[in-house]
């Protein structure tokens, strides 16, 4: 044969199917995933991207990042965040990466995954942090109540917790065992004198005017204040001293419930009462400001050795086996000033104020009505010899918004943030050089949310101090809305409300709700500087009423917030119902979530190795 035969191959249909078949097994071993997608397939969705996203997605690989590499799509996201525009078509595409990347981060962009959370359960567990207070300053504190009579203080600074002292109450001259007391309020002054406000125990499910409350050992209502001076205190060489307090009683009709405690700087403390309503009617409330003698006001603040003596043969226990004997003071009869705030005082019956602030060294007080980060109403307070009571008084701002010539009503809390700046001279060197003061605060208006809100005053260089006085600045009501807090919420029909903080530097808002925590960002200084219009994105900011909006960047939800505290720019901490929670939005936080315990991971600098069965650690006698 010239030509060898080729064997006939009978093609059937079921040898297309396994063909089609064998070729989808292959693809199904080596599928096509993102990042084998084509560079400019990549660049288009990440064009698509929002900034939050597209700023996260740089983190992931240098796929991403080599796609990110396109100067028209850096300068649609770099467009979206605040921050000056001024030059940015003059740098090359690297430092426009940069400077993208640089306000991505300061924005706290993709901080809701990119956040660091530290979750650190209470102990007992049974303890609840809806007591705890905040103090603000470096480092920052935290005061948590633990059971009966014990209070621990922490540490909280940017890496770490650490307990720094564990206090305990005395109560001298008392019948009563610590243990037949309640922690119902504690309080932080500005100088970080610490107040704990005590009541005793009533039987559970025993209303207070039953007959029998006469037959248990507690007759009458005698509430404790014990106040731990940070002052006196550290200069003797101590943080805080168990030795070191004092006691006050404060007698009160056993239906009377206390709802609120604040302490000024003087030592004066105020409380507010929910009284019994008169023939079902709620009764208002009432203010005790518990004022102190001006022997004890010395003694505390170690003024005058004299003094100190002399309060210590009168009013201090002393221990005479110490050369400068370590003392309690006692007062059991301070002098109590009662206001009744209700409806013939200007205030709506029904009304009960839960938090209080001193202001102006104890010549002031905020009052916050249930639910609400802004104070409600304020009142004067003279020194505390000649103290007059005083009606309190709305904190209202009527202001137009954008000049629309139709005026709103805004309360607007204490500034967060100011600037002096000093005067000059004319040019002659004549006329009287004028210094100016500028400060922001929030503001809230039931028509519109929340603002950012400015304010500046001019005052002669002779009587100009040349400090920025934050409470000072709140004396005026000539605000102005800057920005607009975008996604702002009230906090609904929660009792809690809006729990919010800012930062010390003025740049970060935060602000929880029963279901979110939310921050805003932005650079106070450039706002005061009044370029708003090249700070503001061109999608964000209104030409005809000069007003600009912030977004905000929605934080994991880690449960419902009692309080917040910033420490520095970049942590936010938190107490919930599930214990202390940080999130740390610095730009090297990953994302990470860690369970830990203020029992074994929040140890003292001076803790020794073997842990306490109920309170952690034990403390070196060092």
């Amino acid at each position: 044969m010239l030509f060898p035969q080729k064997k006939l191959r009978i093609v059937r249909d079921t040898d297309h199917e396994e063909d089609v078949a064998s070729r989808s097994k292959k693809r199904q071993k080596d599928p096509i995933g993102l990042l084998d997608l084509p560079l400019e397939i990549l660049q288009l969705i990440t064009w698509h991207m929002d900034t939050s996203t597209f700023y996260t997605s740089l983190l992931t690989c240098k796929r991403f990042l080599h796609a990110a590499e396109c100067r028209q799509n850096i300068l649609r996201h770099i467009l979206r965040l605040p921050g000056l525009r001024l030059g940015l078509h003059d740098v090359s595409t690297p430092q426009l990466l940069s400077i993208f990347r640089k306000r991505a981060a300061m924005s706290l962009c993709g901080a809701g995954v990119l956040a660091d959370v530290k979750r650190y359960a209470p102990i007992p567990s049974s303890v609840s942090l809806s007591k705890a207070v905040f103090s603000a300053g470096s480092p920052a504190h935290l005061a948590i109540a633990q059971n009966f009579h014990i209070v621990h203080v922490y540490d909280l600074n940017h890496t770490s917790v650490r307990l720094k002292t564990e206090l305990q109450s005395i109560f001298p001259q008392s019948s009563a065992v610590n243990d037949d007391y309640d922690v119902v309020k504690m309080a932080f002054s500005s100088t970080r004198d610490l107040a704990i406000l005590y009541k005793p125990k009533v039987p559970m499910g025993m209303p207070a005017n039953s007959p029998f409350v006469k037959n248990i050992k507690i007759v009458t209502n005698v509430l404790k204040l014990v106040t731990f001076h940070y002052t006196y205190s550290h200069a003797k060489g101590h943080f805080y001293s168990n030795d070191q307090q004092e006691s006050r009683d404060i007698e009160c009709d056993i239906d009377y419930v206390p709802v609120g405690l604040a302490i000024a700087v003087n030592g004066n403390a105020c409380i507010s009462f929910k009284p019994p309503g008169i023939q079902g009617r709620d009764g208002g409330t009432e203010l005790w400001l518990v004022l102190r003698s001006k022997y004890l006001n010395a003694c505390s603040y170690g003024k005058s050795l004299h003094l100190i003596l002399f309060c210590h043969e009168k009013f201090c226990f002393t221990n005479s086996n110490v050369r400068f004997p370590n003392f309690h003071i006692t007062d059991p009869t301070p002098k109590v000033v009662v206001t009744r705030y209700g409806p013939n005082m200007g205030y709506p019956s029904g009304r009960v104020f839960f938090d209080m602030q001193f202001i102006r060294k104890g010549k002031g007080i905020n009052f916050y009505k249930p639910g609400t980060p802004i104070h409600t109403y304020f009142t004067t307070s003279a020194d505390p010899e000649t103290f007059e009571s005083r009606p309190a008084r709305e904190n209202l701002v009527l202001i137009d918004v954008g000049g629309e010539g139709r005026f709103h009503r805004f309360a607007v809390g204490m500034p967060f943030f100011g600037i002096h700046t000093a005067g000059a001279r004319t040019a002659n060197g004549l006329g009287a050089s004028r210094c100016q003061s500028s400060y922001l605060a929030v503001g809230i208006t039931l028509d519109y949310g929340a603002f950012i809100m400015e304010m500046s005053r001019a005052s002669s260089e002779l009587n100009c101090s040349h400090t920025v006085d934050l409470e000072r600045g709140r004396r005026t009501t000539d605000w102005n809305p800057i920005a607009f807090l975008a996604g702002w919420r009230d906090g609904g029909s929660s009792s809690l409300g809006s729990v919010m903080a800012t930062s010390q530097g003025g740049g970060r808002i935060a602000a929880a709700t029963w279901t979110e925590v939310r921050v805003w960002t932005f650079h106070p200084t450039i706002l005061h500087q009044g370029h708003k219009e090249q700070y503001f994105p061109p999608r964000d900011y209104n030409t005809r009423k000069g007003i600009g909006r912030l977004r905000p960047t929605v934080l994991s939800n880690e449960g419902v917030v009692y309080k917040m505290m910033w420490v520095g720019e970049n942590n936010l901490y938190a107490t919930t119902d599930r214990g202390l929670v940080q999130w740390d939005m610095s730009a090297l936080a990953e994302g990470e979530k860690d369970d830990m315990s203020l029992a074994h991971d929040a140890w003292p600098e001076n803790a020794v190795e073997r842990p306490l069965v109920n309170f952690g650690w034990r403390l070196s006698s060092a």
